[in-house]
């Protein structure tokens, strides 16, 4: 019964540790959501501009980085490595910048308008980020 007990609650804990990827944006940036389509363009190096037209400046989060892109692209973490060393090879575009963890990430954010990057949605704070598209 007690071993019974403690994996239910083993179970209960890590599923409930493994919470949603939320892209997140300025403040006082003009947009309120995000497709994820629009996520992806910039997140890929296709555009280098929010939908509202200003410079986007895209952040990567190396332990969420591997759920991220499969969640946005439907591709392996290997692929999409693979994609930025051609991308990179070719000029065409740079990678999204990659900070240490979540709090970096909303400093980076807080500091600047067009600044997007993405974190476990229990790492938000909605009174210094807004939550711009959530991914599952």
């Amino acid at each position: 019964m007690m071993k019974s007990l403690i994996l239910i609650l083993l179970l209960f804990s890590s599923f409930r540790l493994q919470a949603d990827i939320a892209v997140i944006g300025n403040l006082k940036n003009e947009l309120s959501s995000m497709t994820k389509k629009e996520v992806k363009n910039i997140f890929m190096g296709r555009t280098r501009l929010l939908p509202n037209g200003s410079f986007a400046l895209p952040l990567d989060h190396p332990e969420l980085r591997a759920s991220f892109y499969q969640s946005l692209t439907n591709r392996s973490i290997e692929l999409i490595n693979a994609y930025w060393a051609r991308v990179m090879f070719s000029g065409q575009a740079s990678p999204p910048l990659k900070l240490p963890n979540s709090q970096a990430i909303i400093n980076v954010v807080k500091e600047n308008k067009g600044a997007l990057g993405y974190i476990n949605t229990n790492d938000i704070d909605e009174n210094v980020v807004k939550i711009l598209l959530i991914l599952k």
